[in-house]
């Protein structure tokens, strides 16, 4: 048991030192790999797990994909990562309009079928309305035309149920089809205009904090208005330090780090909604920051996402999502030239996700991205630089390079789907 217990908390990025500490002396976040290490370790029969691979790195996040591609019991996912759920799922349900549908296979499976259901539903709901437009050009009332087109709904549903189902209790009076509500998030940023190199970097730079080893010893960094960077590494490798020291947030003891004057920097990070102000409103607060028209406003925090009812709701009020929002309407609007991105999926849904991979995608400016969003670091086409040993080095090789290195010196037995899932997306 001793073995299988320090596979798992190995894989979930405890090193030999801290498995053999107590629990209390762990924060919160580390406190939560050990309630998941322990749900692990008990194989039960059904695991539910709640947005697992919000509170991991990305090398937990490969570990546990991998892991749980071999569990041989039922497992019951919430998540808004979709490699893992490619990786992991062979069913899906989806929750919508309050019913639950079944789908086989993974996610992206799943995407191309509900589409397909999608298209079929607008097509229904299109003849329907004909059909009740014709009644009423032909001297039906309304009343009568809706009334006439529910029993041929109901002759319809009839048909279709099975014997099974028909003895099982009548679900309630036909409704009229309505249209498949859209739920579309599209956003871009602004291109910046040309800037001279160096654009922005670390020089020789040295850096540990008060009392502590170096983080970092002669570090040599710069990226430009193409770099697309992907920045990897475990947990407390010093990858938040490491921005902080390339935006001048902190102060090297040795080295200095360089910017063009005019070089604007965008941040996004998993607390960016904590900054905002408690007492205003979304719109209030991007009309105040950009002097923008009222109209404006909400129409930039509908593109992000945000319902149009919180859109004047305080924004103490907001939950962990919205306020993710209206952080990214925030950044859009700055016009930056480089944007920074720190775990920037954990507060954001799956098509959230999905237009941000698609705004870095057509933005002209420079990218910089910590993430354990697998999809994220493959959709971006992003560079690989891994931390460790005090340096940074750009990894030779792809993200599955990376992921089989990574598995290999945990001595793990390889799956392989997460090379099948991606294929999978590309047909």
């Amino acid at each position: 048991a001793t073995p299988r217990a320090r596979r798992i908390l190995a894989g979930l990025g405890f090193t030999k030192k801290m498995q053999d500490r107590p629990t209390n002396s762990f924060s919160g976040g580390w406190r939560m790999r050990v309630s998941l290490a322990r749900a692990l370790f008990l194989e039960p029969t059904l695991l539910l797990l709640d947005e697992p691979t919000n509170h991991l790195d990305l090398n937990a996040v490969i570990w546990l994909d991998n892991y749980l591609q071999g569990w041989k019991k039922t497992l019951l996912i919430v998540s808004h990562d979709q490699s893992f759920l490619d990786n992991v799922c062979n069913e899906i349900i989806h929750l919508d309009n309050l019913k639950l549908h079944y789908y086989k296979g993974n996610y992206s499976m799943f995407k191309k079928m509900h589409l397909q259901k999608r298209k079929e539903m607008i097509k229904e709901y299109e003849k329907q309305e004909k059909r009740m437009k014709e009644m009423k050009s032909s001297g039906s009332s309304k009343k009568q035309a809706e009334k006439k087109t529910k029993e041929a709904l109901t002759r319809k549903q009839e048909k279709n149920r099975s014997k099974f189902q028909k003895n099982e209790e009548e679900t309630g009076p036909t409704e009229l089809l309505t249209r498949p509500k859209e739920y579309i998030v599209k956003f871009s940023f602004p291109d910046p205009p040309p800037l001279q190199p160096p654009i922005l970097g670390l020089y020789g730079v040295t850096f540990a904090y008060k009392d502590q080893k170096p983080l970092f010893v002669d570090v040599d960094f710069g990226i430009d208005l193409s770099s697309r960077v992907a920045i990897v590494g475990p947990n407390g490798v010093g990858k938040s330090t490491f921005l902080k020291l390339l935006v001048g947030e902190l102060t090297p003891q040795k080295g200095d780090a360089r910017r063009n004057h005019r070089l604007k920097i965008g941040r996004f990070d998993q607390h960016s909604g904590e900054h905002l102000t408690a007492e205003e409103t979304p719109a209030e607060y991007l009309i105040r920051l950009f002097d923008l028209q009222y109209e404006k406003a909400r129409k930039a925090l509908g593109t992000f996402g945000l319902a149009s009812h919180a859109h004047t709701i305080k924004m103490k009020d907001l939950s962990g999502g919205q306020k993710a929002r209206v952080a990214l309407a925030e950044l859009c609007n700055m016009s930056p030239d480089v944007v920074i991105l720190d775990e920037p999926t954990n507060n954001l849904d799956i098509e959230s996700i999905d237009a941000l991979a698609e705004a870095i995608n057509e933005y002209k400016g420079g990218v910089i991205i910590v993430s354990h969003d697998e999809r994220l670091i493959r959709d971006t086409n992003c560079t690989l630089w891994v931390i460790e040993q005090q340096n940074i080095n750009e990894i030779g090789g792809d993200f599955d390079d990376y992921r089989t290195e990574l598995l290999e010196s945990l001595g793990e037995v390889i799956n392989s789907p997460s090379i099948a899932a991606n294929a999978a997306v590309q047909q």
